[in-house]
């Protein structure tokens, strides 16, 4: 009887590290994998817009080397931002975004509004500016380049990172979280140490365009 009760609490040990090991790969996969590189759908929507984003970029003064995308047409534990090079004509890069809570967004389904207070995700270009956030310093602030969203500046919305995202990029839908994101563009810490990098080494501002996919 003992031994088969060794046999036994052995037996559960052992599954237990398999399933903690496996979630541990499945995490450590999604996470340290930057960049994630997307499919040929993905690809797709960003190249469909990539010659009016040059265009709008030369048109306002802005970067014509690189650009950022972000698609919330895909689900947020899937990489949707997007860098793109103007040069090469491909992304160099990607991250996790989640989107804001309000107007009664789910994790699944995010709704956009421009209007202040309402923690939503806004749509459209911005300008990404290299100024930064009063309690978040390693951030940078949009400014609204479309008509309807020039309350971006004056929501205070960003582009920051959230160890929110880094806990819980292994699902297909990251939680909505208040506190980690009020309709900023909220990406994984390490998304932010490339974009970081990438932002404030170049001399013009980069083109940063939200919009949500066909499909």
């Amino acid at each position: 009887m003992r031994r088969k009760k060794k046999w036994g609490c052995a037996t559960i040990v052992l599954m237990l590290f398999l399933a903690i090991s496996i979630f541990g790969l499945h995490w450590a996969w999604k996470y340290y994998g930057l960049p994630e590189w997307p499919d040929r759908r993905e690809y797709k929507t960003i190249e469909e817009r990539a010659e009016k984003a040059l265009a709008f970029a030369k048109r306002h003064n802005m970067n014509e080397h690189y650009a950022l995308f972000v698609d919330y047409g895909i689900p947020s534990g899937t990489p949707r931002l997007f860098v793109w090079d103007f040069h090469q004509k491909k992304i160099v890069a990607s991250t996790y975004v989640m989107h804001g809570p309000g107007g009664g967004s789910t994790d699944e389904r995010p709704v956009f509004s421009n209007k202040p207070g309402s923690e939503c995700s806004s749509l459209g270009r911005f300008w990404i500016t290299k100024e930064h956030g009063n309690s978040l310093k390693r951030s940078f602030r949009l400014k609204g380049m479309d008509l309807d969203n020039q309350s971006s500046y004056a929501r205070g919305l960003m582009i920051h990172s959230s160890y929110w995202v880094d806990k819980w990029c292994w699902k297909k839908y990251i939680p909505l979280h208040r506190a980690s994101c009020k309709g900023c563009v909220t990406v994984s810490s390490r998304g932010m140490n490339y974009l970081w990098s990438l932002v404030n080494k170049e001399k013009k501002p980069l083109l940063l365009w939200n919009f949500v996919s066909k499909s």
